[in-house]
């Protein structure tokens, strides 16, 4: 009579004779190949447990290091100013609002300098703008070939022989709704661009964001005539058409330039 297949399976684990419960039980050729051997599962090897960590083990990683302001990386000669001399433009905010002309999309080579201070090139004329605890706007001049020159040319660029209040009054007077929506854009003046400036900052302007527009600009103007450093922007004269065509396809892509 054949043996239950646990008495089997003991047997033939074990060559040879093995003892259960007292006896010695032979295992026969016919039981060797009518019971299959049980699988027996191997027990997993248990992890070691984990060493506590101590202040030795591993350093905390130093704090990286935050960017740095992004300049221009062409040489030239550092010439910094510090506005100190301000003069007044006669203008209230009414009449020219700072952040609601400057920053808002028209014209893209002025920078913020400081609060509601805002500087720019006209020219070879570098200057900035800023408005008074009182709200008027006074200008100071870094550097220019002629004081009188610039003042005039940032006189035209303001358009300040229109009168804003003026003209808009008689805008809100014919239309109702301009009339609610000029209450939050005083002082929001459309400003008189050189025409070579504007059309080339127009074309970048297409299919664009101000961000990467901003990044063109700047390419374009790197290009100029260096002029000097307020608040650790850099400013250059805006580029000749002779010099624009000196540059590459390559190099204009590098700077971001392609849908134009």
């Amino acid at each position: 009579m054949m043996r239950s297949w646990e008495e089997i399976a003991l047997a033939r684990f074990h060559t040879g004779r093995e003892r259960i419960a007292g006896r010695k039980i032979p295992i026969t050729k016919r039981e060797f190949l009518y019971f299959p051997t049980p699988t027996m599962k191997r027990a997993r090897p248990t992890p070691p447990p984990a060493t506590p960590t101590t202040s030795r083990s591993s350093p905390i990683p130093p704090l990286p290091t935050p960017p740095q302001p992004r300049h221009s990386s062409k040489k030239h000669q550092k010439i910094i100013f510090k506005p100190t001399n301000w003069a007044p433009v006669n203008l209230t905010q009414s009449e020219l609002s700072l952040p609601l002309t400057f920053p808002t999309g028209q014209t893209f080579r002025w920078k913020q300098t400081g609060p509601l201070q805002y500087t720019g090139s006209l020219g070879r004329h570098l200057i900035s703008l800023k408005h008074h605890q009182n709200g008027d706007v006074y200008y100071q001049i870094h550097h220019s070939p002629s004081q009188s020159a610039a003042k005039s040319a940032l006189l035209s660029f303001l358009n300040t022989n229109i009168s804003l209040t003026e003209m808009w009054h008689g805008f809100a007077a014919a239309d109702s709704r301009f009339a609610e929506l000029a209450q939050h854009f005083k002082g929001a003046r459309v400003l008189r661009q050189d025409p070579l400036e504007c059309l080339i900052q127009f074309l970048c302007s297409s299919n664009n964001n101000i961000s990467r527009i901003t990044k063109m600009v700047d390419f374009v103007s790197s290009l100029g005539d260096h002029l000097g450093n307020v608040e650790g922007f850099e400013f250059h004269a805006f580029p000749s058409l002779e010099r624009l065509a000196l540059v590459t396809e390559q190099q204009l892509r590098e700077a971001g330039f392609g849908y134009r």
